[in-house]
């Protein structure tokens, strides 16, 4: 037996509920250089890559940072860069300095 319960939205307008989103979650990112092999795209488990006039275009808001484009590209055209460079964490690492 269901209840008859208004429909009420949970999440903020502009959080990733509304659009999707891989900047939050992913740790790396990848950097097209110079990518021939057009077929990596079929590798995407997320569709972030696409094939335009012969040349591989990427969508950020798409990628969440797996990598396997960079391993699947043959000719080494895709590389993986960290998401964030600046200073990593407030805490120190245990044992570091």
């Amino acid at each position: 037996m269901a209840k008859n319960l208004p429909i009420v939205p949970t999440a903020k307008a502009g959080s990733l509920a509304e659009t999707p989103g891989g900047a939050p979650q992913r740790e790396q990112h990848p950097v097209i250089v110079d990518c021939s092999c057009l077929e990596v795209s079929l590798f995407c488990p997320d569709g972030a890559l696409s094939s335009n006039n012969g040349k591989v275009k990427l969508d950020l808001r798409l990628c969440k940072g797996c990598g396997i484009c960079a391993t699947e590209c043959k000719d080494g055209g895709i590389k993986m860069v960290p998401e964030y460079t600046g200073v990593q964490g407030v805490f120190p690492v245990k044992g570091g300095k």
